[in-house]
């Protein structure tokens, strides 16, 4: 402690989570309540593993439009597709949120199916960004700004990450702000870019599927005259 003591004010801040993180180990460790809690979560995601198997490949042939088949619902559906990937941590994350409830009733405390919920939840994210996300900013801000953040809340840092954020302060002149604010603005910026850039997408994507639609009944009907027209003069 007297060699911490005199290292600066980040390293002895880093020590400190350090040694109670350790605490938290060692009393989850040697505590009963908490084996019994990481039994559940064990049981929890093999449950979600088996649960996706299941699901899965029946939501994948309940949403996926068969042929070219375009209806008011089909870009719905391929936009509920997209998120398929989620479902594992989102069932477990499910499991898990049942398993705190008998939990704190039985033990009184949940803490350590509460970090399993976290852990999910860290999952999905990290899932976002590797497989869904396909936008290159908003896939750039979830690799650098979202998983980071999941990770942080995972481990229960991240009020703390947060009010040192705050107190950073970046002189602009006759304005400051603080980095917070700048992520936060950052964030909110690449959301709503992104967010009118794939709807963007979308829109032209249904214009030119009726579009198609349009062109095959025309094309149908074309046809359908042609053959009335011949049967027509084969009678004359």
């Amino acid at each position: 402690m007297m060699y911490l003591s005199a290292q600066p004010e980040i390293v002895q801040q880093i020590a400190g989570y350090t040694f109670q993180g350790c605490d938290i180990a060692k009393g989850w460790l040697l505590s009963p309540a908490a084996w019994s809690q990481f039994i559940l979560l064990v049981v929890a995601y093999l449950m979600a593993v088996y649960l996706t198997k299941k699901l899965r490949p029946l939501l994948t042939r309940t949403l996926t439009p068969k042929g070219e088949q375009e209806n008011i619902i089909t870009p719905a559906r391929r936009f509920v597709l997209i998120f398929l990937p989620l479902l594992l941590p989102l069932i477990a994350y499910a499991l898990t949120g049942i398993g705190e409830q008998v939990t704190s009733s039985i033990f009184g405390s949940s803490a350590v199916i509460a970090f399993g919920k976290r852990v999910f939840l860290f999952l999905a994210a990290h899932l976002l960004v590797q497989q869904i996300i396909t936008d290159g900013f908003l896939k750039l801000l979830g690799k650098f700004v979202l998983v980071p953040v999941a990770a942080l809340y995972a481990i229960g840092f991240l009020d703390v990450a947060t009010e040192r954020l705050e107190t950073l302060i970046v002189p602009l002149g006759n304005l400051s702000f603080s980095v917070l604010f700048a992520i936060r603005f950052v964030v909110v910026g690449g959301i709503i870019f992104g967010l009118v850039a794939g709807l963007t997408i979308n829109l032209t994507r249904s214009s030119q599927s009726r579009t198609r639609c349009v062109q095959r009944l025309s094309n149908s009907h074309l046809k359908l005259l042609k053959s009335q027209s011949l049967e027509r003069l084969s009678c004359f």
